[in-house]
């Protein structure tokens, strides 16, 4: 089957949850395709010499639940019951039909037809994997096998340990945008912007959510670099993103002259 690999630039390694570089791939059996993610140049937030107040959080967030806009100013909340079975099932394995395996050499298991429902990218990876004894069999690397389990039992019930999601929250940020789960993003930019953001990771945050596509987290990381300059450019991540993409750092550079510009 196809084998998308996905590299995301080195990051320091002063940040508890996560160090080094991003691969995530998922392989099978025949042959590797890569998924490029290319920043826009064009887009007001690479370019932009001021740094706008963030838009809007999103809705409140809650582990417990999941709600769904209808776009009539209503809201669905599913019942605990119903989420309770989907997160017993995923729990259980009972009938699974796919087996994920993960960097620890051990596996997860699931059902095709929900992975197929829950992340279109997903589905068309599983359509193209081979089938031995009811079983197909991938591979998602890259990142901890806790990362990928939490991945999966989010794409059932929406549940998960908040202690757990902010371990892995960044393994989680990538994880939603290479499989196309907003749900999943959305809840990893709540938690980041909640207090998990600080002076040691906010450059490795910003990288991230350039790759992710994140335009709301981009700019309230660049909004501390800017109140934190001092403190932020002498820390690891700056020097790693310094040799690693000194593009980045001339236009970080840019936004603090800007910035005291203005309050001159």
């Amino acid at each position: 089957m196809a084998s998308p690999e996905i590299d995301y630039p080195r990051l320091s390694s002063g940040s508890e949850s996560f160090g080094g570089c991003f691969n995530i791939r998922i392989e099978g059996e025949d042959s590797r395709h890569t998924l490029d993610f290319h920043e826009d140049r064009k887009s007001p937030v690479y370019n932009a010499r001021n740094i706008p107040e963030p838009p809007s959080p999103p809705g409140k967030i809650c582990s417990k639940s999941i709600t769904h806009d209808r776009g009539h100013g209503k809201s669905d909340r599913v019942p605990n019951e119903t989420r309770d079975t989907w997160d017993k099932l995923f729990k259980d394995g009972y009938g699974a039909d796919v087996h994920i395996s993960t960097d620890n050499g051990s596996f997860i298991p699931a059902h095709y037809t929900l992975l197929r429902i829950a992340s279109p990218i997903l589905g068309n990876l599983l359509q193209q994997s081979k089938v031995k004894n009811g079983i197909r069999c991938i591979k998602i690397l890259g990142v901890p096998h806790d990362a990928v389990f939490i991945f999966i039992r989010f794409l059932y019930s929406a549940c998960y340990e908040e202690r757990e999601m902010k371990k892995f929250v960044l393994h989680l940020l990538v994880l939603s945008h290479s499989y196309s789960v907003p749900s999943l993003k959305r809840v990893c930019i709540h938690l980041l912007e909640q207090g998990w953001l600080s002076p040691e990771n906010v450059i490795d945050v910003l990288q991230l959510g350039r790759n992710c596509d994140v335009p709301r987290l981009i700019v309230v990381c660049i909004r501390m670099i800017v109140r934190n300059f001092i403190t932020i450019s002498s820390s690891e991540g700056w020097e790693v993103m310094r040799r690693a993409n000194p593009t980045l750092e001339q236009e970080l550079l840019e936004y603090v002259v800007d910035a005291d510009s203005i309050t001159q």
